[in-house]
């Protein structure tokens, strides 16, 4: 029988609360139902300001596979709608019948591996595996390892790294608007890829960097070589990373780098995907590497 939005039973686990300002609060999950969550943490007069405003949910759960259990993070879009002294209300936001009738399972303890591959595909839902935070904080200093790999060591460019973002559970992901991206996937283990966006003239000084040629020039015929050489650079920055969570992530395959200039990317991204960047200063001007996942 599907479960009344109002008929709570009790449901303790972490559950985190992103909103649009940037603050996130961790919290304790007091008891749940198909329409939302009660939550509570230790200091929960911060929350009361936030009654109204909409957010996302995230709520760590354990989920049989086969003859173990899986940790996945599920997040849903809410709002915020009460407060009391024993915690705050969090309504579920957007979600059709066939979603809420999963949640009921959610609820129930009784949701399976099959019931989160139906729910990633539902909108208003994200699906993420529980090795997904400990890859955000480790891919900062994995990145530098494998940029400072390629650019110092083999092509000569000295490299200043600078800052390190995840992009926020509140916006939906998009690619790099910049005007050169180099594209390299990820497929098996981890689906995702890596991204090395930059300006224009940076491209052009870096393939003259990996080609050693000095003052390449589009307009003289030799567009290929810089597209060449920029998707090889990214190729080895990619691998250098693939290399670094091998460990990890055991078979992963590398598709053959892409160029795309300007915003006119063809792959279609899922709205939902983990992405970091991470910044770098050169003398030939400014780049981001971006890893992006699943």
């Amino acid at each position: 029988m599907f479960l009344r939005q109002h008929e709570r039973i009790a449901f303790d686990t972490e559950a985190v609360l992103y909103f649009p300002d940037k603050k996130e609060f961790i919290c304790k999950t007091l008891d749940i139902s198909v329409g939302g969550i009660k939550v509570a943490r230790e200091s929960l007069k911060e929350l009361y300001g936030y009654i109204g405003d909409h957010c996302i949910v995230e709520l760590a759960l354990t989920v049989p596979n086969g003859l173990e259990m899986k940790s996945v993070f599920l997040q849903s879009k809410a709002v915020v709608v009460n407060g009391d002294i024993r915690g705050i209300g969090v309504k579920f936001e957007g979600l059709d019948h066939e979603t809420l009738t999963l949640l009921e399972k959610v609820v129930s303890r009784e949701c399976v591996e099959e019931d989160l591959s139906v729910l990633k595909s539902k909108e208003g839902i994200t699906v993420k595996p529980s090795y997904n935070k400990v890859l955000v904080s480790q891919l900062d200093g994995l990145i530098v390892e494998s940029v400072k790999e390629v650019f110092i060591a083999f092509l000569g460019i000295d490299v200043v790294p600078g800052p390190y973002m995840e992009r926020p559970a509140f916006q939906e992901y998009k690619p790099p608007e910049t005007e050169v991206t180099g594209i390299v996937l990820f497929n098996g283990a981890l689906e995702g890829g890596i991204h090395l966006s930059s300006p224009m003239h940076f491209a052009i000084k870096a393939a003259g960097a990996m080609l050693g040629v000095a003052g390449l020039d589009l307009e003289k015929q030799q567009e290929d070589m810089v597209w060449d050489a920029l998707g090889e650079i990214t190729n080895q920055v990619a691998g250098g990373v693939q290399t670094r969570i091998s460990s990890s992530f055991e078979s992963i395959s590398l598709t053959a780098p892409n160029i795309v200039i300007g915003p006119k990317f063809r792959i279609n991204y899922s709205k939902n995907l983990t992405s970091v960047r991470k910044f770098f200063r050169t003398p030939y001007g400014p780049f981001f590497i971006e890893c992006f996942f699943s």
